[in-house]
């Protein structure tokens, strides 16, 4: 996670009142597929000049997505089956001494897909006259590195040949009477 260089203190500076200061962060890119927990959005922020002590202020999501939480220790959980794309939290650390004395940033999280490998299959020969069912096309494919599970897949077929059904499981049905070729 790394942080801007730049800080706005939207908190009041009177003499019993330290600056607190919130650093823009940014984090990922995050596998979407497995998710995780990104560092501290605290590391980089400041009050009095030195870094945050969790237990000095209070952290507060102002806006959260669905698919992100934000932990007590500024840490942010990605849940699983997180769709790519970017996600925006802002939040707002206080100091608990002087609660009025806040400032606010925002984390912006890259997400992104699980790298799916699609392996060509050869299958045969099968005898058109009497038609068949291959085993499943999906057998020697990964996602995210391991089998793929249909479920977690959409199957398309991009060219498929008369007398041929590509099957949601990823088998292929051969019609009976289907020319040899």
């Amino acid at each position: 996670m790394t942080g801007s260089n730049t800080c706005t203190s939207t908190g009041s500076i009177v003499t019993l009142y330290v600056p607190i200061c919130a650093i823009t962060d940014t984090a990922g890119p995050i596998n979407g597929l497995v998710g995780a927990t990104t560092a501290s959005v605290l590391t980089n922020d400041t009050l009095n000049g030195v870094a945050i002590i969790p237990s000095a202020i209070t952290l507060t999501g102002l806006t959260v997505p669905t698919a992100l939480t934000l932990n007590t220790n500024g840490t942010i959980t990605i849940s699983p089956n997180t769709p790519a794309g970017t996600l925006t939290l802002t939040y707002i650390i206080c100091e608990n001494l002087n609660p009025t004395n806040c400032d606010t940033a925002t984390v912006t999280i890259t997400v992104e897909a699980a790298v799916i490998d699609a392996v060509a299959d050869t299958f045969g020969p099968i005898n058109g006259y009497t038609g068949s069912t291959t085993a499943s096309v999906l057998t020697n494919d990964t996602l995210n590195g391991v089998a793929v599970i249909p479920s977690q897949v959409v199957l398309t077929g991009m060219t498929v040949p008369t007398g041929l059904t590509l099957n949601a499981n990823g088998t292929i049905t051969i019609a009976p009477l289907t020319p040899a070729g």
